[in-house]
């Protein structure tokens, strides 16, 4: 009887040691398709500071434009105005952080520049 029970005890351990790796197999699937639909953590950081700098733009243009309201008691002017500045600020900043310019202002030429074909003065920017 000993003899069988150990027979019985084998084959429900190599059963249960089969099932386990099926399941463990099925878990890594399931989780590198959930991994590959999740964004990278970069990507979230990203987003966070393009909704930040969006909304700032427009709370700071806002209250702004709100307290020279209560100042100058001009009810909505300096606030539509400078909601809208606040606005085209924040969009600008997005602009930035996409293409890569950091918070610098200013002009950006797109290409290097080659000297031996630059003009040096007016008078050869003419020709």
């Amino acid at each position: 009887m000993s003899g069988h029970d150990d027979k019985a005890k084998s084959a429900e351990t190599t059963s249960l040691a089969e099932r386990i790796s099926e399941l463990e197999n099925r878990k890594s699937k399931l989780q590198e398709k959930t991994a590959k639909a999740h964004m990278p953590a970069e990507g979230m950081a990203l987003a966070g500071r393009v909704a930040t700098e969006l909304v700032a733009g427009i709370v700071v243009g806002s209250a702004l434009g709100w307290a020279l309201d209560k100042v100058f008691d001009t009810s909505p002017l300096w606030l539509v105005v400078l909601f809208f500045l606040g606005a085209i600020g924040g969009m600008m900043n997005v602009w930035r952080i996409a293409t890569g310019r950091g918070m610098a202002a200013g002009y950006f030429e797109e290409h290097g520049t080659d000297s031996d074909n630059a003009p040096s003065d007016e008078n050869d920017q003419k020709r």
